[in-house]
């Protein structure tokens, strides 16, 4: 419908209307004659889609737009900030395009007067209306970790959400988000947006146009919350899965070791080769999952490692979702299928020293060499070079370049490795029953009684697998609260985790991996009462961890790992004895613990 001037005030909200009939997105196709244009993100339409007033249109598509038409007389446009109560700009003109400077969301406020007669006050309100929030083509782990904050702003706003993204990308999210419209760039219909927010990596935006802030300094993900002005807390979304059945018996470990720069790549020669036969030894499959088993340019190839399965390829990103699913951990860069991983719930063994930790997800098993130059990517002073795969912004063609992974060693991701619960050494579970598996090499054989690295009894079934996915889920998640200082929510995933541990080393009490893991997440539980300032409650949590270790440690005498989780053990019942000002003595009977150094704070 039109809407008639208003000469005595105002024009209300409810009178505003858009400029078409809103379309179905399945109409939204270009004509397929028509040349494809060359964007990064759709553009927006030239005319603004909501209709005011004698003629004045106006909307939020890309940052705040008013154009106003010949009438003969002059135009008063004042544009505000309703949060912050700023006057943003204001000025007299007789026709023409108001756009604000700032093109990520402002809660602006448009006022617009005709001589002396305000016609149009319409304050930024997106419930019920149409919203497009659009990402850039060709990038995974970017559109990962900004989906979530996208679905903040409309639970924020009310509004009807759009999100255009790459055509891979979309089964992922379509079936998780029903009530989101998931479009490819070609599908997006324009002129149907009361507002528009574009979201990517701005790097020469000096002025800060399309962005509050720098994202090199705020993180990867969170600078979406900082262009959509939501909640910054991280969250991994939802992601759908057609299939989301096991895809191998065995227990297995999925890596990727392919990025799209050298300076991503883990740069030392022996690291793959070493971390590759660890976990063999140790009972998992090692499974690599990269795109390409072979990538680089000029001087500098990677190959799939030694001794890895070989699941490459141009596969759905639904199917490598699957397999990191069930995977006990994934190992990888500071790229696509580390976010991927990190949304199904997967424990992340990060690598990378080309950015901080602070560029991606919050992980328990981070990695990056402080002693090594390291997070050149989030230094404002350097700009990226999309063009040079062998950017090295401070060291390039020395023998310093690449130091921040080829310093890394595989001791580092090995000593990550073992911080994982149920990834330890000697602790893989067999899965064997109503899937066909075969036995690994290297797992431990005898069912009566538990080896004497920690090792795992056979005969534990699928669903015990299963479980034990499931309480990884739990404890994953308990860690990232933790972390972000959500003490209940960490409390309340260890002991789903805790319930889960205690029913299969109950169903299965020869089982020293499954006690040792109990052990575990247990302290987790004390750490995080001790926390809240429960001591009592904590020091019963670390005491039953400390008997589980107790009763280990005398069944294998000769196991390093047992002996420095009891030292662990005693470490946190002394701390909680402290903050109960209480003596610390001796803590526990048993053999005596080696003397540990550099104990990773969390267990």
């Amino acid at each position: 419908m039109s809407v008639q001037a208003v000469r005595n005030g105002p024009v209300p909200d409810e009178a505003l209307s858009l400029l078409s009939e809103r379309p179905t997105e399945a109409s939204a196709r270009p004509n397929p004659s028509a040349p494809p244009e060359k964007r990064r993100l759709p553009k927006a339409t030239e005319l603004p889609t909501q209709i005011g007033p004698v003629g004045l249109r106006f909307d939020f598509n890309d940052g705040c737009r008013v154009m106003l038409p010949e009438t003969g007389h002059p135009w008063h446009v004042r544009l505000s900030d309703l949060d912050t109560g700023n006057l943003l700009f204001e000025t007299d003109l007789r026709s023409g395009f108001v756009n604000s400077a700032k093109r990520y969301f402002v809660r602006f406020r448009i006022e617009v007067w005709s001589t002396d007669e305000r016609l149009l006050c319409h304050d930024y309100c997106a419930a019920g209306r149409d919203v497009l929030i659009q990402f850039p083509i060709g990038t995974i782990g970017d559109l990962i970790g900004w989906v979530s904050y996208a679905v903040k702003f409309k639970e924020s706003h009310n509004c009807h959400l759009t999100l255009a993204m790459g055509k891979s990308l979309i089964p992922l999210f379509r079936d998780a988000y029903p009530d989101i419209s998931f479009v490819t760039h070609e599908e997006v219909w324009s002129e149907r947006y009361y507002a528009t927010y574009s979201i990517a990596l701005f790097f020469d935006d000096h002025e800060f146009v399309h962005q509050p802030c720098d994202f090199r300094q705020v993180g990867l993900h969170r600078t979406a919350g900082y262009i959509l002005g939501v909640d910054l807390a991280e969250a991994p979304p939802r992601i759908a899965l057609a299939d989301d059945s096991r895809p191998i018996a065995e227990p297995f470990v999925c890596i990727a070791v392919q990025s799209t720069t050298q300076s991503k790549y883990w740069n030392n020669p022996d690291g793959w080769r070493d971390v590759v036969d660890y976990l063999k030894q140790t009972g998992y499959r090692v499974v690599c999952i990269d795109q390409k088993r072979v990538h680089g340019r000029g001087r500098g190839w990677t190959y799939i490692p030694q001794g890895a399965e070989d699941e490459t390829g141009d596969r759905p990103l639904q199917e490598r979702a699957r397999w990191l699913k069930h995977a006990a951990a994934f190992i990888g860069l500071s790229s696509g299928l580390s976010w991927l991983a990190w949304a199904v719930g997967t424990p992340v063994v990060l690598i990378s020293g080309f950015t901080h930790p602070s560029n991606e997800f919050t992980t328990p098993y981070r990695v990056i060499n402080y002693h090594a130059c390291n997070s050149c990517w989030n230094d404002v002073r350097l700009r990226f070079d999309h063009t040079d795969f062998f950017w090295c912004p401070r060291h390039k063609d020395t023998p310093r370049q690449f130091e921040c992974t080829r310093l890394i060693t595989s001791d580092q991701v090995k000593a990550m490795l073992q911080r994982i619960p149920g990834l330890q050494a000697g602790c893989a579970p067999a899965v064997t029953g109503s899937v066909h598996a075969v036995p690994c090499e290297t797992r431990p054989r005898s069912a009566s009684k538990p080896s004497a690295n920690g090792g795992m009894a056979t005969g534990v079934t699928v669903s015990a697998g299963e479980l034990m996915d499931r309480a990884r889920v739990h404890i994953a998640q308990g860690d990232r609260d933790a972390q972000q200082g959500d003490l209940v929510n960490a409390l309340k995933n260890y002991r789903e985790g805790s319930a889960i541990m205690r029913r299969l080393s109950e169903a299965d009490n020869r089982n020293a991996g499954f006690q040792r893991d109990l052990s575990v997440v247990r302290n987790r539980i004390g750490a995080a009462l001790l926390a809240q300032g429960d001591l009592q409650g904590a020091i019963e949590e670390h005491r039953s961890s400390l008997a589980i270790m107790e009763r280990l440690t005398a069944e294998n005498p000769d196991n390093i790992e047992f002996r420095r989780d009891l030292a662990w053990c005693n470490a946190r019942i002394a701390e909680v004895l402290r903050a109960q000002g209480r003596a610390v003595d001796r803590l526990a009977s048993g053999p005596a613990a080696p003397a540990i150094t550099n104990r990773p704070e969390t267990r």
